[in-house]
């Protein structure tokens, strides 16, 4: 019987040694001195397997603790994770080491091979070890999120003492250590059963260059290219070199050498488990190198490779002070004193994260963007000319008697550049913790993104930037509707901006450009509900003004020109700058001439004076710019000629760039980035692939446009450098002397050439860069507008279609994305869609007949049930959905919304395409999910040439859709007075109801459509008409909302003026007193307006107090002046009206200012006990 194995406590152990594979473990058991006994006891949730012994050195025994991972579960968690439960058990421990396995990264600075041994090692920033799958990969290499712990202070002194061993002594004790475990363990040297634990021979440790292929199924590499071997000087011995330095880990086995390159970055090895370590406690790693991360990689080194880390490790220990050890301190410990931190910072970072996810949800929207551009655009002193107008004055103080500023102007006159002056202006003077700021940059090229849900979402986010912590009453909304992947809603939007609202005594909102939005109406109709609470501050053309008058009532104007006094300012500023080429050429009488003449010339227009300096300061000599002075543009127009003119007088090279970027920028189907731009000017016509070599100079891209085009910095798009330079290209037939076709025609074949060039080893990681993105989503748009040239490049759109699947998955991901707002797995793309869907989305009909003529199935379903007629019609592609129709195809297939063809034309306001396939025989009673039919979709979507042909063939003017609403109520709702007219005089139910119990003329009074409201009436609508939802009448809503000629309408038709609402138990009188509304009061006042009603939910107040409250100033005025009696509960007596009419409404009114804070609470200082009016404030 043998001697019993030592029995030591758990706490009497400090080393954790970490060996994920069996022979790594069987190695590590090699290397003790003495063999203890199993643990006494374990963490109920420990699974750990342990083997516990010690090993000796000179300077003091250490109790060695090894645990395996659990058999075939490996990655940095899993090592984590039995990290975690080994402390559980040992809480003693005072560092790790993490011993087995790794694959070499070879490289002129390191000669690395099979056996050596890495260890990791802190270098500069780095603890030793990176997590390469952590991170993102680019051309240029990998980029880590952050590095990992550094090895504790006792094994980096024991480190260095073995260096300098080492180097005395000439190498390393590791032959000696592997002799000796032989010669205790036998069979780990013996090769009968497989590779040993023993040096393997140089004849098996061979390194291939990356781009050669190990054999599929080889056993070996007999068939390997020997001249892709790389040649590497012979070693004297075959005893393992250490290698100190970073070590790459992660989840992921690297089997492929050019990935290994990609990654490598200065690192000596990969391997898989040492990042989820050294995150838990202290830890060094060390690892044998078993191949080199290719595809010639195979088990022979393992074992050795295992045994040399394993020696290492002993090696160390030997070496360690004991007293070292002693005195660092416990992990378990230093993990607990790091908790509370972490976890601070894991909270502050999950509320980050949070708000993030929120913004990013609420909105693509980045105003901020645009912003910082006009920052760096003007010129400082400028447009300071607003701040002393007295409408803007009034407006800024948060007390005016009107809430909005519009402020128009003719094109270039500097209304942009204004907006952003007036947005810092009112940053310095309002406190941003009780005063909310917002604004949006209306944006011609960005339509699309610009809807009223993404703007307002744009709005929220600001707001909610401003505070402290995000109101729960969203963070509740957003968290139910990111559960079920919803984007944000019209509904869900109005209710965010009213909560946003709520935090703050008022809210500033500028919109600069409103006419370049396309859908004014409903923004301002959102906003002008909420103007009680919200400041707005509107620029535009002059025309957008009848838009505005439509739907803001109360509001001040000051019209935007180009002053003398900013011109001179700006061309001070961009003299001597960086668009002035030749500095030096310029002398005082010069800069005089400049000012003069351009200031004579500028006619209120700020854009002209931009281009004239920089058409001036384009010269190098003085005498050429006194030339170029004599003959400046008179106009717009002619500068723009001008300047373009001057393009093409450039060298052949610049001038080439500066066309195609004009064309692409000008042309693009959505605003381009630079990267995309870089890509794209690379592209040659005869290019098999892409070469990166061909791109510009990122920084001075667009020097040759001579100012026609520019940078957005924050966002990195390029565009135009105005909305006037668009409009001017829009007018000409052709863009330097190339037709618009033609151009669109180039664009096509080089996002085509692109989707075809062949894939390169990083493309897989590197998804979304250079074009992919655009090229992808786009070539078949500038494919159709070009498809009728001769050369147009259909070959190149056949040959991707029919490579797409095998050659460039990636593009497919992205079109997708567009096509569904949806992300596809690989496994999936092959039931998304088929070739016709994609070629009928982008509606190319040369590509849909080949199609056709190739016997595809073209009535095929895609992921949504959509046929490629269903992609025709919600495109508007009429030619290509004939095209479809003279096929045969179904005309009523019904997607998984339910929705035919028919009704996806409407939904999307194509109206041709919805009268061809009516005429073509369509069901025109087939209704979507929500109960739409096509005269309802044709209704709410202004399609009133279809609406006439539908009641023409008699269906239904009074189908309810399933929230109740008729076409009537539809057509009211969007505003369409045709399609109203068309469906009453067709005998459209005039009193047709919701479900909240609104009638058409609730909806048309409650967004202040006069016209529709004399229609309706016309028909005897119901004047008294009660909605469930809000309980107010259509007289009610008309005060609510200062619709003053639709209540004067009203009243005519006998509205009973006093009617009272359901939610605040306010008459019309009530609300337009405190709403401000002055001529709807007097109004109601002349018709009979009870003036001493009360409320009678228990405030008692009369419309006198609510004004006063409100401090509507004229409206008080109008109800003393009418002798408003104030013998009401909340009064009790009558000292306001005495005081009123003894000292004036003047002092009143400042006194109720006196006792109100600036969020418009009461003040909590008392008045003076000899004011009349103080017994109200008690």
């Amino acid at each position: 019987m043998g001697r019993p194995l030592p029995q030591l406590d758990n706490s009497e152990y400090a080393v954790g040694w970490i060996a994920a594979l069996p022979h790594e473990r069987a190695a590590a058991k090699a290397m003790l001195d003495t063999v203890h006994a199993p643990p006494r006891h374990k963490h109920a949730k420990d699974h750990n397997s342990y083997t516990l012994g010690s090993i000796n050195g000179p300077n003091g025994e250490h109790n060695v603790v090894i645990a395996s991972l659990p058999s075939g579960r490996y990655g940095t968690v899993t090592a984590a994770t039995s990290a975690k439960q080994m402390l559980s058990s040992f809480p003693s421990i005072k560092f790790g080491l993490m011993v087995g396995i790794g694959g070499g990264i070879p490289s002129d600075n390191h000669d690395i091979r099979l056996g050596d041994v890495v260890v990791s090692q802190p270098t500069g920033a780095f603890g030793g070890v990176r997590q390469y799958d952590c991170g993102k990969v680019t051309a240029h290499g990998f980029e880590e999120c952050g590095a990992l712990n550094c090895p504790p202070e006792a094994l980096l002194n024991a480190m260095g003492e073995l260096q300098s061993n080492h180097e005395m002594m000439g190498g390393t004790s590791i032959p000696d250590i592997l002799e000796s475990m032989y010669t205790t363990y036998p069979a780990m040297a013996d090769s009968r059963r497989g590779p040993a634990y023993i040096y393997q021979g140089a004849d098996h440790d061979r390194l291939f260059c990356s781009d050669c292929i190990h054999g599929k199924g080889a056993k070996d590499c007999g068939g390997c290219n020997p001249e892709k071997e790389i040649k590497r000087p012979k070693r004297l011995d075959q005893d393992p070199y250490i290698h100190y330095g970073t070590i790459a880990s992660g989840n992921k086995v690297i089997k492929d050498a050019k990935v290994r390159d990609l990654l490598a970055k200065s690192c000596l090895c990969f391997e898989m488990e040492a990042a989820g370590l050294m995150n838990q406690f202290p830890c060094l790693v060390i690892r044998g190198i078993c191949d080199y991360c290719d595809t010639h990689k195979n088990d022979r080194w393992q074992k050795y490779a295992a045994a040399t880390a394993a020696a290492y490790a002993k090696e160390l220990l030997q070496v360690t002070d004991a007293l070292d050890i002693q005195n660092t301190p416990e992990a378990r410990s230093i993990v607990m004193d790091n908790l509370s931190e972490i976890k601070r910072m894991i909270k502050g970072l999950s509320r980050d994260q949070q708000q993030k996810d929120l913004f990013k949800w609420l909105s693509p929207l980045i105003p901020s963007a645009r912003h910082l551009e006009n920052q760096k655009r003007r010129a400082e002193g400028t447009a300071t000319w607003i701040f002393e107008d007295p409408n803007f004055l009034d407006w800024s103080s948060g007390r005016p008697n009107f809430r909005t500023l519009c402020c128009y102007g003719d094109p270039g006159v500097g209304k942009t550049i204004v907006s952003s002056i007036v947005i810092d202006r009112l940053r310095e003077l309002i406190p941003l913790g009780s005063i909310g700021l917002a604004y949006l940059y209306g944006d011609y090229r960005d339509q699309r993104a610009q809807t009223t849900v993404n703007i307002l979402g744009a709005i929220v986010k600001q707001l909610l930037a401003h505070l402290s912590e995000i109101p729960l009453g969203i963070l509740e909304i957003y968290e139910a509707r990111a559960k079920q992947e919803n984007a944000l809603s019209f509904p869900d939007a109005e209710k965010f901006l009213d909560i946003a609202c709520e935090q703050f005594s008022r809210v500033y909102i500028c919109l600069d450009a409103l006419d370049e939005l396309w859908d004014q109406r409903s923004l301002l109709m959102t906003l002008q509900a909420r103007s009680t609470s919200i400041q707005l501050y509107i620029t535009g053309r002059p025309h957008v003004q009848v838009t505005v008058e439509r739907y803001i009532k109360e509001k001040r104007e000051i019209p935007i020109v180009a002053h003398d006094h900013d011109i001179r300012r700006f061309i001070d500023y961009e003299i001597g700058g960086p668009n002035d080429i030749e500095p030096d050429a310029m002398d005082e009488k010069l800069r005089v001439d400049i000012q003069d003449k351009i200031i004579e010339s500028a006619k209120g227009v700020f854009l002209l004076p931009v281009l004239q300096v920089h058409a001036i300061l384009q010269s190098t000599t003085i005498r050429r710019r006194e030339e170029a002075l004599k003959t400046l543009p008179s106009d717009l127009g002619n500068a723009f000629a001008g300047t373009m003119a001057r393009i093409e007088q450039q060298p052949h090279a610049q001038s080439e760039q500066a066309k195609k970027i004009i064309a692409w920028v000008y042309l693009a189907e959505r605003p381009v980035s630079v990267d995309e731009l870089l890509c794209s000017l690379a592209i040659e016509d005869d290019d098999k692939a892409f070469n990166p070599r061909g791109m510009p100079i990122r920084s001075t891209l667009i020097n040759c446009c001579h100012g026609l085009v520019v940078i957005d910095q924050e966002t990195t798009t390029v565009r135009l450098v105005h909305y006037s330079f668009q409009e001017y290209l829009c007018r000409q037939n052709q863009l330097f002397g190339v037709s618009k076709v033609q151009w669109h025609n180039q664009i096509a074949r080089t996002c085509l050439a692109f989707l075809n060039f062949p894939s390169t080893p990083s493309e897989d990681i590197c998804i979304g860069t250079g074009l992919m993105s655009y090229a992808a989503t786009k070539w078949g748009h500038h494919l159709r507008k070009s498809e009728h040239l001769q050369d147009a490049p259909l070959e190149l759109a056949r040959e991707y279609l029919r490579t797409v699947s095998t050659h460039n998955r990636a593009s497919l991901h992205s079109l997708y994305r567009e096509m569904y707002s949806a992300k596809y797995n690989d496994n999936e793309l092959h039931l998304v869609a088929s070739y016709v869907h994609i070629a009928a989305f982008f509606g190319v009909h040369a590509l849909v007949l080949h199609l056709c003529l190739a016997k595809c199935d073209l009535d095929s379903r895609d992921i949504e049930g959509q046929t490629p007629l269903s992609w025709a019609a919600k495109g508007g592609h009429e030619v290509v959905a004939k095209l479809l129709i003279e096929n045969g195809v179904a005309l009523d297939s019904q997607d998984d919304a339910c929705r035919t063809p028919l009704l996806l034309a409407l939904e999307s306001r194509h109206e041709a395409v919805a009268l061809l396939l009516i005429e073509s025989g369509a069901a025109v009673d087939a209704a979507d999910r929500f109960n739409n039919v096509a005269l309802s979709m044709a209704a709410q979507s202004r399609c009133e040439a279809v609406a006439e042909l539908l009641i023409g063939r008699g269906v239904s003017v009074d189908t309810k859709n399933q929230s109740g609403l008729t076409p009537l109520s539809l057509a009211v709702l969007g505003g369409f007075k045709k399609i109203v007219k068309l469906l009453l005089d067709n005998g459209a139910a005039v009193e047709a109801t919701d479900r909240h119990g609104r009638t058409p003329l609730l909806f048309a009074v409650s967004s202040g459509l006069e016209e529709i409201v004399k229609l309706l009436l016309d028909k005897d609508a119901n004047v008294e008409a009660f909605d469930y939802k809000y309980g107010r009448t259509p007289l009610i809503w008309a005060a609510a909302e200062g619709y003053e000629t639709i209540a004067r309408l009203l009243i005519e038709k006998g509205a009973e003026v006093d009617s009272v609402d359901a939610g605040f138990s306010w008459t019309p009188l009530a609300w337009a007193a405190v709403n401000g509304f002055e001529g709807i009061s007097r109004l109601l006042v002349e018709n009979g307006a009870e003036m001493e009603s009360v409320e009678v939910n228990g405030y008692g107040r009369t419309p006198l107090l609510l004004a006063l409250e409100a401090r509507n100033e004229p409206i008080v005025k109008l109800l003393v002046g009418k002798l408003a009696a104030v013998d009401s509960n909340a009064l009790r007596r009558t000292e306001l009206m005495s005081c009123a009419e003894e000292k004036g409404l003047d002092v009143l009114m400042d006194f109720l200012e006196f006792t109100t804070d600036h969020r418009g609470h009461r003040s909590k200082r008392k008045p003076n006990a000899n004011d009349p009016i103080h017994l109200y404030f008690d």
